[in-house]
């Protein structure tokens, strides 16, 4: 899985969910995570709809599984405002990091991403430092180091 400065957007005007969704999902396939930004996109909602994948301190993680998708992918996305969005603790989000796997990688290397994921989002320390960072390629690389990418 690659992970780089590419995959680290900041400052990112979006006003809704659905908007952010999109804008993902276009951006993903710009840069080769997927086939068919539609789809992706429809994936992404679908997710959503079956449940929330807010988290508390202003975090989410929506993620799709979709055969549009052709490599596993994160993308980071810092929001210059925040926005609605159901979370644990009722706050809105302004940290997202979109997960994106083919069916064939559905159960592993997924659960992989959001175990590794989750377990960093617990950390206050991880949070904090994250948001320190303003620089794509400061960010790629503490996310990188973080979560272990390169075991993913």
């Amino acid at each position: 899985m690659k992970f780089d400065e590419y995959s680290v957007l900041v400052d990112v005007d979006i006003k809704n969910k659905l908007d952010l969704l999109k804008y993902i999902s276009e951006y993903a396939t710009k840069i080769g995570i997927a086939s068919d930004a539609l789809k992706l996109n429809e994936s992404f909602r679908e997710r959503e709809q079956e449940f929330s994948t807010g988290l508390e301190d202003g975090f989410s993680i929506p993620h799709a599984k979709t055969s549009v998708v052709k490599e596993v992918g994160i993308i980071y996305v810092r929001l210059k405002n925040a926005i609605e969005w159901e979370t644990y603790d009722d706050q809105p989000v302004t940290d997202v990091f979109a997960l994106m796997v083919p069916p064939e990688n559905a159960g592993t290397t997924h659960l992989k991403m959001l175990a590794k994921l989750s377990t960093a989002l617990l950390e206050d320390s991880f949070k904090e430092k994250l948001r320190t960072l303003t620089e794509p390629k400061q960010i790629a690389n503490y996310i990188s180091k973080e979560i272990e990418v390169e075991k993913i």
